[in-house]
């Protein structure tokens, strides 16, 4: 069973809202004074501030009433420790990536820095302002078996043993590897911008040609060009907020976002906001919408615009909302969304079976929930929308359409089928990661930031 996380009020939930981003003055400080004054459950504030990893944030702007009565000592207390503690670890992974740099430039492994340690630095501009928990590389697909080695010599270690690693690269383009020591370095290698079985065109050949220098950790690295960095971060909110397409239409985001169940995290909307803010003079918005359409992620682009727009205000222009909007989710995702969004259900109607559904799902663990959430995941995939057949095979032709759909079901079938009994080995023999190697989150389920 979950972890009861605590509820947030309005007052709270705007104190918190409001001091999530690098920049706070004019109304919007003169509104969080306000608010300062009232009473706030800070037992609540503190533990979710930490959660949505935005408690660096809020002591950066809150430090100025700190020679006031309006904020407890002991959460000025809390504050400075979380900052302190956020700075010394992005320090670690600097370190790291400075080491992972030369060995990967002397095995002659070209690295992409997707975010991380490159939004740190170079947009949040301070060590201590913006939690880490893993450096992120993309690197190119036929150099993966060379990097792992190169990891592993290094003392990479894969925290879990899969038997179906063929099976596993084709429903995740990422490896996590842990470094043990004092302090645990967490590295997700990508060699895909996808990390599941889902429908899309991104072509990877032109995010490397767009890539841009950059002084990451005091070393010469590739970051993502700012069109690509945005569409990137947009990826983001949807790998764990599986249901925020079908809560576009709610009066009240804030309170969404900080629903537990949705399993959203307020500082991947933050990141984003703070990246259009930063490149507002040169983002080329004409060229991120082609490129989004091109690539078949217009879907999870509009989400989290319109997500960063509804909590951080105007953030981008309205055309390009609306020249993004993608069609309705599948049917049975709005049916998990209705059935978790409801508060109570009717017990003299069919709602009754929807209350179980929900009572169910919410006594699950995280994990056994993005679990099925995976598996939805891959059925939205076998069974794809025919403009997305024809988008993510790049076809002309309804008929020749109609034929790669039949192969790609039959494909994706039989990989499945196939997968069952490597799988089912897999979880016999699957063995338990040491507590050496077991990740660090601030609370169960807080999820991949």
């Amino acid at each position: 069973m979950n972890s009861r996380l605590p509820e947030l009020g309005p007052d709270e939930r705007d104190l918190i809202l409001n001091c999530a981003r690098l920049k706070l003055d004019g109304p919007l400080l003169d509104q969080t004074e306000e608010i300062l004054r009232r009473p706030l459950a800070w037992n609540a504030i503190l533990p979710m501030s930490e959660l949505h990893s935005v408690a660096p944030l809020l002591h950066r702007h809150l430090k100025r009433f700190y020679d006031s009565d309006l904020i407890p000592a002991e959460a000025r207390r809390t504050l400075f420790k979380i900052s302190h503690r956020v700075s010394y670890r992005n320090r670690q992974f600097s370190r790291a990536f400075q080491e992972l740099h030369q060995v990967f430039a002397e095995a002659g492994i070209p690295i992409l820095v997707l975010k991380g340690l490159s939004l740190v630095e170079l947009i949040y501009g301070n060590l201590s302002l913006r939690p880490l928990i893993d450096l992120n590389l993309l690197i190119p697909r036929e150099q993966f078996e060379t990097a792992k080695n190169v990891l592993s010599r290094m003392g990479y270690t894969v925290p879990t043993r899969y038997a179906a690693q063929r099976l596993s690269r084709w429903l995740t383009s990422a490896l996590h590897l842990v470094k043990p020591g004092d302090f645990k370095i967490q590295l997700l290698l990508q060699w895909d911008l996808i990390d599941r079985p889902r429908m899309h065109a991104i072509d990877l050949r032109s995010f490397w040609d767009e890539a841009k220098p950059a002084l990451i950790s005091e070393r010469d690295a590739l970051i993502p060009s700012p069109v690509d960095l945005v569409l990137y971060l947009c990826l983001q909110p949807g790998k764990q907020g599986y249901l925020n397409s079908c809560a576009v239409h709610l009066e009240d985001p804030a309170g969404f976002v900080f629903t537990e169940w949705t399993d959203n995290r307020l500082i991947r909307y933050t990141d984003i906001h703070e990246a259009i803010r930063h490149f507002q003079g040169t983002m080329r918005w004409e060229t991120l919408v082609e490129r989004a359409k091109a690539d078949g992620i217009e879907g999870s682009v509009y989400d989290s615009l319109h997500w960063v727009t509804r909590l951080f205000g105007p953030t981008v222009e309205p055309w390009v909302l609306q020249a993004l909007r993608p069609p309705s989710p599948r049917r049975l995702r709005r049916w998990l969304f209705e059935v978790l969004a409801q508060e109570e259900a009717d017990r003299t109607s069919g709602m009754a079976v929807k209350a179980v559904f929900r009572a169910w799902w919410l006594r699950r663990r995280k994990a056994s929930q993005l679990r099925l959430v995976r598996l939805l995941d891959l059925f939205e995939f076998i069974f794809p929308r025919p403009d997305e057949i024809r988008l993510h095979y790049r076809l002309h032709s309804r008929k020749a359409a109609s034929v790669y759909y039949a192969f790609h079901i039959s494909k994706s079938l039989f990989l499945c089928t196939l997968g069952v009994p490597l799988w089912t080995y897999h979880l016999l023999t699957k063995r338990r990661p040491s507590p050496a190697l077991r990740r660090e989150t601030p609370f169960q389920g807080a999820g991949r930031l």
